[in-house]
């Protein structure tokens, strides 16, 4: 709401304890064999080491075999970590990954098979230093047979060359290969790298590109451009979604950023331009990962956006978003109950409606109060934009009280904070009635009206106007 077939690749992870400008990358080229729907797998590292500890999920030894050194003994097992001792300057290890394995165990979590393609997470075969956070990023040469394609979270350096990010191991990534096409959606600020996989008529792909391409300028109307310079996006047809254009999305930021779509490719171009899962995930950009006791953090942004941009990027009208906004505060309060956890113990599950809904009121009043104190030259998408300057990427967890002192701090408030404590404690739904007739949102039974007379109504029209530059861009 949060890789398989054919293909040779080079991945470099650096060696050292702390990264240095001329430090060399470690290099692992990876091979892949078709009919077996195997990977061979070999990784180099530049400098001599005591002990080099490789590290995946305790799940992938089912799934590697024939480990082997250039000289020296294989790697220990223990759990989810090879250990190779008196390793030398420029050696080898090389090892068999059975990807068609993975898939073959039926289990969703490990990997499945879309038409052709097959998509796996890379941390279930693809051994990487243990210490790579502390180590240059791994660079990935690809060389895949004719006719088939990748689809992978790392940033691409070139045709057939990737950097591998330091990013956790159990953050969750994807990687397909197959006989799909990719296409290069570029934006103000970055590109998503689009891949569609089997299951779309060419007639269709066509749709589904036009139609990303169109609903991935929303996210410009938040300050302009988008927050990182490549985002891959899988796009899944999948004719089980319950009916809806997109059935399911989730954003992933394993080994670096990824957006996942499962849609109906059958549903019209108009249902697609109504959908709001695809606005939503985009809008997870522009924060850093926040862990479970910020879901509502998170997921409060994204819902928020997904409606705020939709509006200003004429997907919706503003009147359209603030119904969408008041039934979804309605949903939250309606699943609120007596003796839940507090919001920041909640994690995403299993009150996810709460958990979204109390989420997009603290962004809401946040927004409304900087607007408010400002004269609306002062917003939430001008401290993103800030952070988005000084801290994204990002290859790490934030505490969620630490983004938001960040905000407070990039914009000399104490706005973030104080509404952040009163949230993170709450048990019950938040009284947005002091905040609904400042802003002059008027609830009569099942009809929504808009007064303009309201103290704070010019702070409710802005909020879904299209934008203008923000302050730092004036």
């Amino acid at each position: 709401m949060p890789g398989r077939p054919i293909a040779l690749f080079v991945l470099a992870l650096a060696a050292g304890s702390a990264v240095a400008a001329d430090d060399a990358p470690a290099h692992y080229t990876l091979r892949y064999d078709a009919a077996a729907q195997a990977m061979a797998v070999r990784v180099c590292l530049p400098h001599a080491e005591n002990a080099v500890r490789f590290t995946a999920d305790r799940a992938a030894s089912r799934f590697i075999d024939d480990l082997a050194r250039t000289s020296g003994p294989a790697p220990a097992r223990e759990r989810g970590v090879w250990t190779a001792n008196g390793w030398h300057a420029g050696e080898c290890l090389s090892y068999r990954a059975a990807l068609g394995r993975i898939v073959d165990t039926g289990d969703r979590g490990l990997g499945a098979r879309h038409g052709g393609a097959i998509v796996v997470d890379p941390d279930n075969w693809l051994l990487r230093l243990e210490d790579a956070d502390r180590r240059a990023p791994a660079e990935v040469d690809v060389e895949l047979p004719p006719g088939y394609a990748i689809s992978a979270p790392w940033h691409p350096l070139g045709a057939t060359r990737f950097s591998l990010p330091p990013t956790p191991k159990d953050w969750l990534a994807r990687v397909a290969i197959g006989k799909f096409g990719s296409e290069n959606i570029a934006l103000r600020g970055g590109t998503l790298r689009l891949s569609i996989l089997d299951g779309a008529s060419d007639a269709q792909r066509a749709m589904l590109q036009a139609w990303l391409a169109h609903v991935s300028r929303a996210t410009l109307s938040a300050y302009g451009k988008l927050p990182l310079e490549d985002v891959q996006v899988l796009i899944v047809p999948d004719r089980d979604t319950n009916d809806e254009a997109v059935g399911f999305g989730q954003s992933s930021r394993g080994q670096g950023h990824a957006l996942t779509l499962f849609i109906d490719p059958d549903k019209s171009p108009g249902a697609f331009d109504r959908d709001w899962v695809a606005v939503h995930e985009l809008s997870h950009l522009f924060h850093p990962y926040l862990d479970d006791e910020g879901s509502w953090l998170a997921e409060g942004l994204a819902t928020y956006y997904q409606n705020v941009l939709r509006a200003r990027a004429g997907l919706l009208t503003p009147a359209e978003a603030w119904e969408q906004i008041d039934y979804g505060f309605a949903r939250g309060r309606g699943a609120t109950r007596a003796g839940d956890v507090p919001l920041g113990a909640s994690g995403e599950r299993p009150n996810f409606m709460r958990v979204y809904w109390s989420g997009t009121a603290y962004w809401l009043e946040v927004d409304a109060e900087l607007r408010r104190a400002s004269g609306n030259r002062l917003d939430i998408d001008e401290a993103l934009h800030r952070f988005d300057d000084c801290c994204l990427p990002s290859y790490r967890a934030w505490e969620p009280a630490e983004f938001v002192a960040k905000l407070d701090a990039l914009m000399g408030t104490d706005v973030f904070r104080k509404h952040f404590d009163a949230y993170a404690n709450r048990r019950d739904f938040p009284d947005l009635k002091p905040l609904y007739a400042r802003l002059g949102l008027v609830r009569a039974g099942r009809q929504l009206t808009l007064d303009d007379a309201a103290p704070d109504a010019g702070v409710r029209v802005a909020i879904m106007a299209p934008p203008t530059l923000p302050p730092s861009a004036r």
